[in-house]
C-alpha cells in the first residue's frame, strides 16, 4: 500500500483515539495486518479499506479527501492513487470536499468485478477500451466515447472485455448522504 495511505490510516486511527487492538476489534482486521497497512508494507483491498472506515465511523471517500480544499485542476501525473492492484487502478480525478467527484477507473483484467448500491447517481465515459457492464441484470457493451449512467441503490459489476486495458471515468453527487461500503467499487475479494 501506498505510504501516503498508510500514514492516513494512522493518523485518522489516532485522531480517533482507537489503538490497533481496538480497531482490529471493531474491524474484524488483524492488528499484524492493520500494521502493516499503517507502515505502507501491506495493499489493502477497498472491501478491507471500507471495514476500517466503517469502524471509524467515516465514509470511504472522507477518508482520503485531501486538506487542499481549493485545488480545481488534477493533472494527470498528479492523480492520487486510491486503490492499485494487478486487476484495477482507482485515480482520485478531483480534490477536496467538493459536491462532484470523480474518478478515473482503469481495469486491467478480464474478471468481473461487483459493485455495491451506491446512494447516489452515477455517469461513466469510457475513455479508452471496452467494457460490460452489468446493471440489475441487464448487460450493457461499452466502448470509447460510450457513457452510461447507473441509478443510485442499483448493484452493478464490470468487466473489460477490450485486449487493451479499459479506462473510464466516473462522477457521482457528493451528497453526504452515501455509507463507508458505497464508493469506491468493491472488488470481489478480501484480504485478513
Amino acid at each position: 500500500m501506498d505510504n501516503e495511505i498508510g500514514t492516513l490510516l494512522k493518523q485518522t486511527r489516532k485522531s480517533h483515539g482507537i489503538t490497533l487492538k481496538d480497531l482490529s476489534a471493531r474491524s474484524g482486521l488483524s492488528i499484524s495486518y492493520l500494521s502493516m497497512l499503517e507502515r505502507g508494507l501491506s495493499s489493502p483491498t477497498i472491501a478491507n479499506l471500507n471495514k476500517i472506515c466503517r469502524a471509524f465511523n467515516i465514509t470511504l471517500s472522507g477518508l482520503v479527501l485531501t486538506l487542499d480544499q481549493d485545488k480545481i485542476l488534477v493533472k494527470k501525473d498528479e492523480r492520487r492513487r486510491i486503490y492499485d492492484d494487478a486487476e484495477v487502478l482507482y485515480e482520485a480525478a478531483t480534490e477536496g470536499n467538493r459536491r462532484m467527484r470523480g474518478v478515473c477507473m482503469t481495469v486491467r483484467d478480464t474478471n468481473e468485478h461487483l459493485s455495491e448500491k451506491h446512494v447516489s447517481d452515477e455517469v461513466g465515459f469510457v475513455v479508452r477500451g471496452a467494457m460490460e457492464m452489468t446493471i440489475g441484470g441487464v448487460v450493457s457493451q461499452l466502448e470509447a466515447g460510450d457513457t452510461l449512467y447507473i441509478p443510485a441503490n442499483t448493484a452493478h459489476s464490470f468487466r473489460k472485455t477490450s485486449e487493451e486495458d479499459c479506462v473510464s471515468f466516473w462522477v457521482y453527487a457528493s451528497n453526504g448522504l452515501e455509507m463507508p461500503e458505497s464508493y469506491p467499487i468493491h472488488l470481489p475479494k478480501e484480504e485478513k
